[in-house]
């Protein structure tokens, strides 16, 4: 039958239908939509595309064809990204696409439907075949979710919330793969990709045969609607595990993809996504890893120079990499977005072929010939920095994608690097105040020291992800500076801390931020302090309050004068370790007063809670001041090691030193894996473990492959964290849990 007799019969069979609508219908849709229905069908199509309006944007139909698969008929708006999201809410509630027809059209001029609104734009008319699991059948009651569940993403996207679309489909999709136990195979297959501008005189026909993956369709659909590519038709087959997909594309704003550049960016678009979605589900949290790998597509995709050297990336090593990073953190990924992808890319095409950390001599290497490039402090600013943040990323990226290393080897790593910039800033920093100031002397005339140390987390070479580096400043005495200008030594060592402070950048909510209020009389206090000052200060008979005593345990020196380095922790250990008594009851009522301010009843915050990380150290340090007097081998700034001393000297028993010692690595890896995720320090709260959140939190811990992941990892939080608890309350000699 002609397409005119054909219309005519269709005309036949709706009579209530516009004559326009049908004429619209019949002049713009291909030859291959009249071949494959009848006329029967078509009347259906036309009735359904006339009843579209902005009330009813979707018309879902389904057949059923046997107890495990149904035919969907979808008829609807043409929406930039609509394909997308009709293939991945078919994915999201456990229907895999089989076969699949999708023909779209232009309408003409804006009319009025039979119902008397106006209308205008593109229209689909989609026919897919779809398997389901018996045990979830696609019912009545599944049949009307998927349609309200589609029409409500048709509707976000209609009204320009494309993102909230995507983000609301992603968490639905990954859930559904998650709930049904499929897992991806984790290894990279062969893709054959062929484009073809000779097969339409209108369309570029893209011909894709390939292993079938979950996600595949709709993260491809989505990658090209955010690139501006049109999906005018697809013709979907899959047998065996294998799909034989076709693509009739071009520009949304007409024309062939002709271009060599235009193929190039095409090609790489499906090559990328098919491999990626191949292992969508070693990342942690994969809605993250989609929503992250749409943003990363669209810097690279469009960028030839990229492109051509990105070959590395399509193994598995790479991939894996990928996709460990992108559903892991959004503190990392907007690094990845802030940072030039040209020093960044090299970074993670090392990360999956190498375990191996750079040692400190190597880095201070890279610091210096970094600095003797820049020839002026502005310059010397800006290199410090992009050296600290590739580093660090790579170290944060290097304990991310080997979460098998050994204890403490990520925290070496990121205070290595902490020394080796804090160091070369405080170089710099003497370097650009020399040039005005020149060198600061003592009254004698001999030269001032100077020197940095550490404290906190930074003094104990336990850093984490998103830890500020705490430090304090001394120097050696009164005198002035011999330069041109000259200034006295209390001014010259407040500029250079200052100086310092400004040299490293902090990253977002306070990222290697220089802390200094663990100085003598904190933040009240001059930004340096003097030998004779610090040795007044902390003395028997001086102002330092019983928690900067504790807070000293962790005091190390790290760069500036080594001999001023050896007499101040002399000293330290002179005063912390002295035989005056430990006030146990004030630090209690420290203690309490932390629970109170900064932990909101009912939540449980991995660090101050009771049975928290804090309960750890402050166990461990209250120990090595009442018994380092006597032991000096106590006298240890790392926690880890200081328990392992308290229980070689019997101040421990054995099976409370393993309790302590494993309490504390437990919560240090709890806090590191929430911490990555958003990049910062002040929340710590743990999710309800109901939540999705608290699944992924698993997930980045390592709680993969065990059954009742969650109720394990609940489990676990709660055994470390009462053991923590009665140890605190043994120490410091107060009921469990009490004050």
């Amino acid at each position: 039958m002609g397409r005119q007799s054909l219309c005519a019969e269709v005309a036949r069979r709706c009579p209530q239908v516009a004559p326009e609508v049908l004429d619209d219908f019949f002049e713009q849709l291909d030859d291959d939509y009249f071949a494959l229905f009848t006329a029967v069908q078509i009347a259906a199509h036309v009735q359904l595309v006339a009843a579209i309006d902005d009330q009813c944007p979707l018309h879902v139909r389904v057949a059923p064809r046997s107890p495990v698969s149904a035919e969907i008929l979808l008829v609807g708006y043409d929406l930039q990204g609509a394909f997308a999201l009709i293939t991945g809410a078919m994915a999201a509630c456990g229907l895999n696409i089989r076969d699949g027809q999708v023909f779209s059209y232009r309408r003409g001029p804006e009319r009025l439907t039979p119902w008397g609104s106006h209308t205008r734009g593109g229209l689909i008319v989609d026919l897919f075949t779809v398997d389901y699991d018996a045990n979830q059948p696609f019912d009545a009651g599944a049949q009307e979710a998927f349609a309200a569940h589609l029409t409500t993403l048709i509707q976000l996207q209609r009204q320009g919330k494309q993102q909230q679309a995507r983000d609301t489909l992603n968490y639905r999709l990954i859930n559904a793969i998650r709930t049904s136990g499929q897992k991806f195979p984790g290894r990279l297959f062969s893709v054959e990709v062929r484009i073809d501008n000779t097969a339409s005189p209108d369309w570029t026909v893209v011909h894709i045969t390939a292993e079938d993956t979950p996600c595949f369709l709709y993260s491809l659909s989505n990658a090209l609607a955010m690139r501006d590519f049109y999906v005018h038709r697809v013709n979907i087959r899959s047998a065996q595990g294998k799909v034989q997909d076709e693509l009739c594309l071009g520009w949304r704003h007409g024309g062939k993809i002709t271009s060599d550049e235009g193929q190039q960016e095409l090609r790489f678009i499906v090559l990328l996504i098919k491999q990626f979605t191949h292992f969508l589900t070693v990342a942690p949290d994969p809605a993250m890893a989609l929503q992250h790998f749409d943003q990363f597509l669209d810097r690279l995709a469009p960028n030839a120079s990229l492109r051509a050297d990105l070959d590395w990336l399509c193994d598995e090593g790479a991939m894996q990499a990928l996709a460990t990073m992108l559903g892991s953190s959004d503190f990392l990924w907007e690094d990845f977005l802030r940072m030039q992808h040209a020093n960044l890319l090299p970074i993670l095409k090392e990360m999956h072929t190498t375990d191996k950390p750079l040692d400190s001599t190597t880095l201070r290497r890279r610091l210096r010939e970094t600095l003797q490039a820049a020839d002026a402090p502005p310059a010397r600013k800006t290199a410090l920095n992009t050296f600290k943040d590739r580093e660090m990323f790579r170290i944060d990226l290097r304990h991310l994608l080997h979460p098998d290393l050994p204890f403490g080897v990520f925290a070496d790593e990121l205070t290595d690097l902490a020394e080796v910039v804090v160091g070369g800033a405080f170089e710099a920093a003497q370097t650009d105040l020399g040039e005005r100031y020149g060198l600061p002397l003592l009254d004698g005339g001999a030269p001032c020291p100077l020197a940095l140390f550490a404290l906190g987390k930074f003094g104990g070479r336990e850093l984490g992800y998103a830890s500020d580096i705490e430090m304090l400043c001394v120097y050696g005495g009164s005198g002035a500076t011999s330069g041109p200008q000259r200034l006295a030594n209390t001014e010259y060592a407040t500029l250079l801390v200052q100086h310092l402070r400004d040299l490293i950048v902090a990253r977002q909510s306070g990222i290697f931020e220089i802390d200094l209020r663990l100085r003598p009389h904190g933040a009240q206090g001059p930004l340096a302090t003097s030998w004779e000052i610090f040795k007044a200060y902390y003395s028997a008979d001086g102002q330092a309050a019983d928690f900067e005593r504790q807070a000293l345990i962790k005091l190390r020196w790290v760069a500036g004068d080594a001999e001023l380095g050896r007499r101040v922790e002399a000293w330290r250990d002179g005063y912390v370790y002295s035989e005056t008594p430990f006030d146990r009851k004030a630090a209690v009522a420290l203690r309490q007063r932390q629970i109170a301010e900064l932990v909101t009843p009912g939540q449980i915050d991995s660090k101050y809670s009771r049975g928290g990380l804090v309960d750890v150290e402050y166990t461990v340090q209250v120990l090595q001041l009442c018994h380092g007097g006597t032991l000096p081998k106590l006298r240890i700034p790392s926690t880890l090691r200081a328990i392992e001393a308290l229980r070689d000297a019997g101040v421990l028993a054995d099976s409370d030193a393993a309790q302590l010692g494993e309490a504390y690595r437990f919560l240090r890896r709890l806090i590191d894996a929430q911490r990555i995720v958003r990049g910062h320090a002040r929340d710590l709260v743990l999710p309800p473990p109901e939540s999705d959140e608290f699944l992924f939190l698993a997930r980045r811990l390592g709680y993969w492959e065990e059954r009742d992941t969650v109720a394990r990892l609940a489990s676990d939080i709660a055994v470390h964290r009462k053991r923590a608890a009665r140890l605190y309350a043994e120490v410091f000699q107060i009921a469990e849990g009490g004050e």
